[in-house]
Protein backbone atom coordinates (compact mmCIF):
# COMPACT_ATOMS: atom_id res chain seq x y z
CA UNK A 1 0.00 0.00 0.00
CA UNK A 2 1.16 3.51 -0.79
CA UNK A 3 1.18 6.04 1.84
CA UNK A 4 0.09 9.34 0.52
CA UNK A 5 1.08 12.49 1.40
CA UNK A 6 -1.64 14.58 2.58
CA UNK A 7 -2.28 17.26 5.09
CA UNK A 8 -1.30 20.83 6.35
CA UNK A 9 1.99 22.11 4.44
CA UNK A 10 2.97 23.25 7.75
CA UNK A 11 2.71 20.51 10.03
CA UNK A 12 4.54 17.80 7.99
CA UNK A 13 5.80 16.28 11.21
CA UNK A 14 2.26 16.86 13.41
CA UNK A 15 2.73 14.47 16.58
CA UNK A 16 6.06 12.95 14.97
CA UNK A 17 8.64 12.05 17.78
CA UNK A 18 12.18 12.95 16.34
CA UNK A 19 15.34 12.47 17.52
CA UNK A 20 17.56 14.60 16.85
CA UNK A 21 21.69 13.95 17.96
CA UNK A 22 24.15 16.85 18.39
CA UNK A 23 21.30 18.56 19.25
CA UNK A 24 23.49 21.32 20.73
CA UNK A 25 24.79 21.99 17.12
CA UNK A 26 24.55 24.39 15.13
CA UNK A 27 23.05 23.00 12.06
CA UNK A 28 20.57 20.74 14.71
CA UNK A 29 19.49 23.80 16.29
CA UNK A 30 18.05 24.81 12.42
CA UNK A 31 16.80 21.21 12.32
CA UNK A 32 15.47 21.41 15.41
CA UNK A 33 13.36 24.79 14.63
CA UNK A 34 11.76 23.69 11.75
CA UNK A 35 10.90 20.07 12.81
CA UNK A 36 9.13 21.77 15.90
CA UNK A 37 7.24 24.51 13.41
CA UNK A 38 6.19 21.90 11.52
CA UNK A 39 4.48 20.02 14.51
CA UNK A 40 7.18 17.32 15.84
CA UNK A 41 7.65 16.70 19.37
CA UNK A 42 11.64 16.69 19.40
CA UNK A 43 14.74 14.86 20.87
CA UNK A 44 17.73 16.63 21.82
CA UNK A 45 20.38 14.81 22.51
CA UNK A 46 23.67 15.89 23.45
CA UNK A 47 26.93 15.71 25.85
CA UNK A 48 26.20 19.87 26.17
CA UNK A 49 23.44 19.98 28.65
CA UNK A 50 23.33 23.66 28.90
CA UNK A 51 23.93 24.26 25.10
CA UNK A 52 21.14 22.05 24.60
CA UNK A 53 19.02 23.59 26.76
CA UNK A 54 20.20 26.84 25.58
CA UNK A 55 18.32 25.78 21.97
CA UNK A 56 15.73 24.38 23.31
CA UNK A 57 14.70 27.53 25.04
CA UNK A 58 15.46 29.82 21.94
CA UNK A 59 12.85 27.31 20.03
CA UNK A 60 10.22 28.18 22.68
CA UNK A 61 11.00 31.64 22.91
CA UNK A 62 7.87 33.19 21.57
CA UNK A 63 5.99 29.62 21.80
CA UNK A 64 3.25 28.79 24.41
CA UNK A 65 4.83 24.86 25.08
CA UNK A 66 1.94 23.64 27.00
CA UNK A 67 2.31 20.32 25.53
CA UNK A 68 6.06 20.07 26.68
CA UNK A 69 6.80 19.05 23.15
CA UNK A 70 10.93 19.44 23.51
CA UNK A 71 12.92 16.98 25.34
CA UNK A 72 16.37 17.67 26.56
CA UNK A 73 18.81 14.31 27.03
CA UNK A 74 22.53 13.47 27.61
CA UNK A 75 24.13 11.74 24.77
CA UNK A 76 27.17 10.26 23.84
CA UNK A 77 26.84 8.69 20.66
CA UNK A 78 29.75 6.52 21.02
CA UNK A 79 28.31 5.27 23.76
CA UNK A 80 25.97 2.51 24.03
CA UNK A 81 24.58 2.66 27.65
CA UNK A 82 24.30 6.15 26.96
CA UNK A 83 22.34 5.55 23.84
CA UNK A 84 20.32 3.20 25.65
CA UNK A 85 19.06 5.56 28.57
CA UNK A 86 18.19 8.43 26.07
CA UNK A 87 16.15 6.14 23.97
CA UNK A 88 14.53 5.18 27.10
CA UNK A 89 14.42 8.77 28.29
CA UNK A 90 12.10 9.30 25.31
CA UNK A 91 9.95 5.83 25.43
CA UNK A 92 9.00 6.89 28.93
CA UNK A 93 8.04 10.26 27.83
CA UNK A 94 5.95 9.22 24.73
CA UNK A 95 6.11 5.82 24.07
CA UNK A 96 7.89 5.18 20.55
CA UNK A 97 10.17 7.37 18.08
CA UNK A 98 9.18 8.25 14.37
CA UNK A 99 12.35 9.55 13.33
CA UNK A 100 15.96 9.89 13.91
CA UNK A 101 18.16 12.40 12.26
CA UNK A 102 21.94 11.65 13.38
CA UNK A 103 23.77 15.48 13.21
CA UNK A 104 26.44 14.82 15.54
CA UNK A 105 29.72 15.25 13.65
CA UNK A 106 33.08 16.32 14.72
CA UNK A 107 35.67 17.88 12.04
CA UNK A 108 39.11 16.25 12.19
CA UNK A 109 41.53 17.24 9.75
CA UNK A 110 45.58 17.53 8.76
CA UNK A 111 47.70 15.66 6.09
CA UNK A 112 48.02 12.28 6.92
CA UNK A 113 51.26 12.09 8.64
CA UNK A 114 50.13 14.39 11.45
CA UNK A 115 47.12 12.94 12.30
CA UNK A 116 47.15 10.87 15.38
CA UNK A 117 45.62 7.61 15.89
CA UNK A 118 43.66 8.78 18.76
CA UNK A 119 42.26 11.53 16.57
CA UNK A 120 41.29 8.62 13.95
CA UNK A 121 39.76 6.97 16.28
CA UNK A 122 37.35 9.71 17.93
CA UNK A 123 36.58 11.00 14.29
CA UNK A 124 35.16 7.68 13.06
CA UNK A 125 33.81 7.08 16.76
CA UNK A 126 31.65 10.09 16.65
CA UNK A 127 30.64 10.30 13.04
CA UNK A 128 29.86 6.38 12.15
CA UNK A 129 30.00 4.40 14.86
CA UNK A 130 27.58 6.49 16.52
CA UNK A 131 25.38 7.20 13.75
CA UNK A 132 25.37 3.18 13.63
CA UNK A 133 24.86 2.97 16.82
CA UNK A 134 22.13 5.02 17.07
CA UNK A 135 20.11 3.12 14.42
CA UNK A 136 20.61 -0.14 16.65
CA UNK A 137 18.82 0.66 19.51
CA UNK A 138 16.23 3.00 17.42
CA UNK A 139 15.33 0.08 14.70
CA UNK A 140 14.04 -1.81 16.86
CA UNK A 141 11.61 0.67 17.69
CA UNK A 142 10.75 1.19 13.74
CA UNK A 143 10.49 -2.35 13.06
CA UNK A 144 7.71 -3.12 15.88
CA UNK A 145 5.65 0.21 14.02
CA UNK A 146 6.52 -0.93 10.57
CA UNK A 147 7.84 2.63 10.10
CA UNK A 148 10.51 4.84 10.57
CA UNK A 149 12.79 7.39 9.09
CA UNK A 150 16.35 7.84 9.11
CA UNK A 151 18.41 10.93 8.21
CA UNK A 152 22.01 10.68 8.68
CA UNK A 153 23.99 14.27 7.58
CA UNK A 154 27.41 13.23 5.37
CA UNK A 155 28.83 15.95 3.14
CA UNK A 156 30.02 16.90 -0.21
CA UNK A 157 33.57 15.88 1.43
CA UNK A 158 32.54 12.45 1.14
CA UNK A 159 32.03 12.83 -2.84
CA UNK A 160 35.09 14.66 -3.37
CA UNK A 161 38.59 15.46 -2.17
CA UNK A 162 40.49 18.59 -0.65
CA UNK A 163 43.65 19.07 0.50
CA UNK A 164 44.58 18.28 4.35
CA UNK A 165 40.85 16.65 4.60
CA UNK A 166 41.81 12.85 4.76
CA UNK A 167 39.68 12.10 8.70
CA UNK A 168 36.93 14.15 7.82
CA UNK A 169 36.12 13.45 4.44
CA UNK A 170 36.48 9.34 5.10
CA UNK A 171 33.95 9.16 7.72
CA UNK A 172 31.48 11.60 5.31
CA UNK A 173 31.79 8.61 2.71
CA UNK A 174 31.69 6.14 4.99
CA UNK A 175 28.36 7.71 6.31
CA UNK A 176 27.06 7.79 2.92
CA UNK A 177 27.56 4.20 2.43
CA UNK A 178 26.17 3.14 5.61
CA UNK A 179 22.91 4.99 4.53
CA UNK A 180 22.55 2.91 1.60
CA UNK A 181 23.42 -0.29 3.56
CA UNK A 182 21.18 0.52 6.42
CA UNK A 183 18.67 1.26 3.89
CA UNK A 184 18.61 -2.43 2.09
CA UNK A 185 18.90 -3.77 5.49
CA UNK A 186 15.32 -2.16 7.01
CA UNK A 187 13.64 -1.73 3.93
CA UNK A 188 11.30 -4.44 4.38
CA UNK A 189 10.11 -3.26 7.36
CA UNK A 190 9.09 0.04 5.53
CA UNK A 191 12.17 2.32 7.63
CA UNK A 192 13.55 4.54 5.24
CA UNK A 193 17.26 5.87 5.04
CA UNK A 194 18.62 8.31 3.60
CA UNK A 195 21.78 11.35 3.65
CA UNK A 196 21.96 15.05 3.12
CA UNK A 197 25.16 16.18 2.00
CA UNK A 198 25.90 20.22 1.92
CA UNK A 199 28.72 21.53 0.77
CA UNK A 200 29.77 24.68 2.89
CA UNK A 201 27.51 25.41 5.16
CA UNK A 202 27.38 29.16 7.22
CA UNK A 203 28.46 27.52 10.13
CA UNK A 204 31.99 27.11 12.54
CA UNK A 205 33.16 23.77 11.02
CA UNK A 206 33.12 24.75 7.62
CA UNK A 207 35.59 27.89 8.24
CA UNK A 208 37.71 25.08 10.80
CA UNK A 209 38.02 23.29 7.36
CA UNK A 210 39.04 25.81 5.39
CA UNK A 211 41.68 26.87 7.60
CA UNK A 212 43.03 23.63 7.36
CA UNK A 213 43.90 23.99 3.60
CA UNK A 214 44.95 27.38 4.21
CA UNK A 215 42.05 29.23 3.50
CA UNK A 216 40.54 32.12 6.14
CA UNK A 217 37.00 32.77 6.24
CA UNK A 218 37.28 35.60 3.65
CA UNK A 219 39.03 33.70 1.20
CA UNK A 220 36.69 31.10 1.63
CA UNK A 221 33.74 32.84 1.21
CA UNK A 222 35.52 34.06 -1.98
CA UNK A 223 36.40 30.60 -3.52
CA UNK A 224 32.41 29.52 -2.68
CA UNK A 225 31.11 33.11 -4.99
CA UNK A 226 32.89 31.70 -7.75
CA UNK A 227 30.47 28.65 -7.83
CA UNK A 228 27.21 28.04 -9.39
CA UNK A 229 24.95 30.21 -6.86
CA UNK A 230 28.35 32.50 -5.80
CA UNK A 231 27.16 31.80 -1.89
CA UNK A 232 27.45 29.49 1.33
CA UNK A 233 24.61 26.93 2.14
CA UNK A 234 22.57 28.76 4.90
CA UNK A 235 21.54 25.85 7.88
CA UNK A 236 18.11 26.49 7.23
CA UNK A 237 18.18 24.96 4.10
CA UNK A 238 19.59 22.31 5.35
CA UNK A 239 16.78 22.13 8.00
CA UNK A 240 13.87 21.91 5.19
CA UNK A 241 16.07 18.79 2.96
CA UNK A 242 15.71 17.04 6.46
CA UNK A 243 11.82 17.96 7.47
CA UNK A 244 11.38 16.65 3.66
CA UNK A 245 13.11 13.32 4.07
CA UNK A 246 11.49 12.90 7.69
CA UNK A 247 8.12 13.04 6.52
CA UNK A 248 5.96 11.72 4.27
CA UNK A 249 6.22 13.70 1.14
CA UNK A 250 8.94 11.13 -0.16
CA UNK A 251 7.95 7.79 0.63
CA UNK A 252 9.53 6.23 -1.88
CA UNK A 253 12.48 7.51 -1.49
CA UNK A 254 15.51 5.50 0.33
CA UNK A 255 18.74 4.81 0.22
CA UNK A 256 19.48 8.06 -1.63
CA UNK A 257 22.26 10.79 -1.03
CA UNK A 258 20.66 14.29 -1.57
CA UNK A 259 23.62 17.03 -2.73
CA UNK A 260 22.68 20.76 -1.26
CA UNK A 261 25.65 22.53 -2.98
CA UNK A 262 24.12 24.83 -5.27
CA UNK A 263 26.48 23.01 -7.43
CA UNK A 264 29.71 23.31 -6.13
CA UNK A 265 30.58 19.77 -6.90
CA UNK A 266 29.64 20.29 -10.45
CA UNK A 267 32.27 22.49 -11.88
Amino acid sequence: MVSKSTGNWCQLLLNKIVFITGGAGHIAKAIAKTCYAHGACLVLGDLDLEKTNKVKDEILENENDKENRILVVELDVTNETSIQQAVQATLDKWKTIDVLLNTAAIATVGNIEEVTTESWSRVFDVNVRGYALMAKYIAPIFKKQNSGSIVNIASTLGLIAIPNAVPYSATKGAIIQLTRNLALDLGSFNIRVNSVSPSGINATTTYEIGESVGMNKNQLDEFIKGKCLQRVCQPEEVANLFVFLASNLCPFMTGANLVLDGGSTIA
